[in-house]
């Protein structure tokens, strides 16, 4: 009886390491890709979240009726029923949640309103203010702080 080599056509352990390795690469390239694109995105989320706080620090500058217009200090406001709270910084830390409320387990938003008198600020407008509103939060990726600001003429 002769015996018959059937033809090996088995894959070498260097093709399959050589597959292995590709493999890999692209598995690692969507991650780093994946993880890029969810930090754009929560950067994008945080942007926007100061962004409604800052528009609500103005919304709420905008109806006080308190001495808000003459503090000489900077300060912020809370977004609270029945009215807003204006809060020096001395007094409070001015960190919010994204919903304006004070101290909550999420409160990662620094807010302050700075009063300028326009003329002291290079405006020639008498009689009136400039406010600054910005918001401050560590960034997502844990490099440094975001920033948001907007400015506000009050006559």
């Amino acid at each position: 009886m002769h015996m018959r080599y059937l033809d090996n056509a088995g894959d070498t352990i260097i093709e399959v390491l050589i597959c292995i390795a590709v493999v890999s690469m692209i598995l690692g390239g969507a991650f780093v890709t994946t993880r890029d694109s969810q930090v754009g995105v929560r950067n994008s989320q945080e942007h926007a979240e100061a962004l409604k706080l800052v528009e609500s620090q103005l919304e709420q500058l905008r109806g006080d009726t308190t001495d808000a217009v003459g503090a000489t200090t900077p300060f912020c406001m809370y977004n609270e029923a029945p009215v807003s709270a204006v809060i020096a910084p001395q007094d409070a830390d001015c960190t919010q949640d994204s919903g304006g409320l004070p101290k909550q387990s999420d409160s990662r938003y620094y807010l302050t309103i700075a009063r300028c008198v326009a003329i002291a600020c290079g405006n020639n407008i008498a009689n009136s203010y400039l406010f600054t509103v910005t918001a401050t939060w560590p960034q997502v990726t844990g490099q440094g702080n975001g920033q948001a600001s907007m400015v506000y003429r009050l006559y």
